[in-house]
């Protein structure tokens, strides 16, 4: 980041420049460097030890290094400052959820928030049920994030002429779902609009552009329409957003979330892979979007991946959008042409045998088309993969390879390669036995 050179100068000039330290902690999150990240709020707390701000922070620091026990000393030692601040009362919540005990981090955020309104520590609250399992009161406080708040961004309403649906019985009206947020969002939360429209709604969709040609061609919905679009007023009667979908029809871990594929491949021929019968097609993916402010710590540098190309019978091809072929290494393939859009990696999505990878839409979409995905999970990543286990409820077909420690993704890939190895001798021995 451009900013970065000029605060080391000014860190040159005086290194008790605690307000340089702290924007650098920053910067070096940005760019996905943990250790200095610590570094330099354990310096700003050294130098302003009595800084509520600066514990917080360093305590979030700790915690995406894989130190929650020092990151909940550090919140502790915030809130002993300056009793019930709400950042400090933030990050000790996430540090004790991340050491297993997420009953007491709800019952902190719970009682914090008995004295207060404070849309931040409720989004908290919220992230904390999520990750928890308990997904009648998650989605419920997620409501807040349509709340405006000073550190996060407000999911604002459209604007539209017909009422929003709270969730009664829809009679015949036909419903509009509103995309918000990522794109592995929104393919998550499709799901519900699936189950109403097998229900017998009738569902339309407005969408990112770079999802239009793909959900224009899934069949339970009415119609598609992409960001900016006009939309006639006779197309719906009402209208919701995709991420209060499960909050209307009640989610709780038991359903109404489809248990089976609920997206299908868009057909294109100019996609097709040729391979080998006898090699197990393999799809890579290992960055989202550089959109998203934990982008650095859920990317793999490809290198990383060189290991799986030790395992004989491999097609290990590219599914990463924007990627140039001269920049990947001679063991992954491109794919048969560049990839523009959802629909684009849903038809290469369709043709691998296992998909790995990151917590990006690509692995979110394999999920929800019901194809075999292997979901590099960053350590206390995304609230929707938990804190352990290799399932998740979301998609039937997923298989979870978390961190064992923050920053290790030897220790996943190493997994993948031992599983890729086990699957290719079973087909291996599948084709003997035909």
């Amino acid at each position: 980041m451009q900013a970065k050179p000029w605060l080391e100068i000014a860190l040159g000039s005086n290194p008790l420049d605690v307000r340089a330290h702290a924007a650098l902690a920053l910067v070096s999150k940005h760019l996905g460097d943990k250790a200095a990240q610590v570094a330099h709020y354990r310096k700003a707390v050294e130098l302003q030890p009595r800084n509520p701000m600066l514990r917080a922070g360093c305590a979030e620091a700790l915690l995406e290094n894989g130190q929650p026990e020092d990151g909940e000393r550090e919140a502790r030692t915030g809130l002993a400052i300056s009793p019930g601040h709400s950042v400090c009362v933030a990050a000790l919540a996430r540090t004790i959820q991340a050491q297993g005990r997420g009953a007491e981090a709800i019952r902190l955020l719970e009682e914090s928030l008995k004295s207060k309104d404070d849309r931040d520590l409720a989004w908290i609250l919220a992230d904390v049920y999520l990750r928890a399992g308990n997904y009648l009161a998650g989605f419920k406080a997620f409501e807040i994030r349509r709340r405006p708040s000073l550190h996060r961004e407000q999911v604002r309403d459209p604007v539209l002429s017909k009422p929003e649906w709270h969730g009664d019985a829809l009679a015949g009206r036909q419903l509009l779902v509103v995309h918000e947020q990522g794109l592995g969002d929104t393919l998550q939360a499709m799901g519900y609009a699936w189950t109403l429209a097998a229900r017998g709604q009738r569902i339309s969709a407005v969408v990112p552009k770079a999802m239009l040609r793909f959900f224009g061609a899934q069949d339970f919905l009415q119609h598609v329409y992409g960001d900016g679009e006009a939309i006639p007023r006779r197309a719906y009667d009402c209208w919701c957003f995709t991420m209060s979908l499960p909050l209307l029809l009640g989610e709780d871990g038991s359903g109404p979330m489809p248990r089976k594929a609920y997206l299908a491949a868009f057909n294109d021929d100019t996609m097709r892979l040729h391979a080998s019968p006898s090699a197990l097609k393999v799809g890579l993916c290992w960055a989202g979007s550089t959109d998203n402010p934990e982008e650095p710590l859920r990317s793999i540098s490809l290198h990383r991946f060189a290991p799986l190309a030790e395992v004989p019978r491999l097609q290990l091809t590219s599914c990463q959008y924007g990627v140039e072929p001269s920049a990947l290494p001679g063991f992954i393939r491109p794919p048969p042409r560049a990839i523009v859009d959802l629909a684009d990696t849903s038809a290469l999505i369709s043709q691998f045998d296992v998909l790995i990878s990151v917590d990006t839409a690509a692995a979110h979409l394999a999920g929800a088309m019901g194809r075999e995905v292997w979901l590099l999970a960053r350590w206390f990543g995304d609230w929707r993969w938990g804190t352990s286990g290799d399932t998740t409820y979301w998609y039937p077909t997923m298989r979870i390879l978390r961190q064992p420690r923050a920053g290790d993704w030897d220790s996943p890939i190493a997994r993948a390669r031992t599983m890729l190895a086990q699957r290719l001798a079973a087909k291996q021995s599948r084709s003997l036995r035909a």
